[in-house]
């Protein structure tokens, strides 16, 4: 079972990230949150580990680590327990 349990918007986050790299604006896009939701998502998914940024300015996107793809993994299994 999962360590820690994420608010869902948290996840919709994650699932998206683990689709592909993205940018902030591509996740505000897709997962129509606010700017404030989002940040406050994507540093806490980042201070845990579960994805990381990559590039710098207007390159600057997130990505999936090894551990987030491992915490999707669990919750699926957990789902479908």
């Amino acid at each position: 079972m999962p360590k820690n349990l994420y608010p869902i918007h948290y996840l919709e986050v994650l699932k998206e990230i683990e689709k592909g790299e993205k940018s902030f604006t591509e996740l505000r896009e897709r997962t129509k949150l606010d700017r404030n939701k989002l940040w406050r998502a994507l540093t806490r998914l980042q201070l845990d580990g579960l994805i990381q940024k990559v590039g710098e300015g207007r390159n600057e996107k997130y990505r999936i680590t090894e551990k987030g793809r491992e915490y999707l993994k669990q919750l699926k299994e957990m789902v479908n327990a």
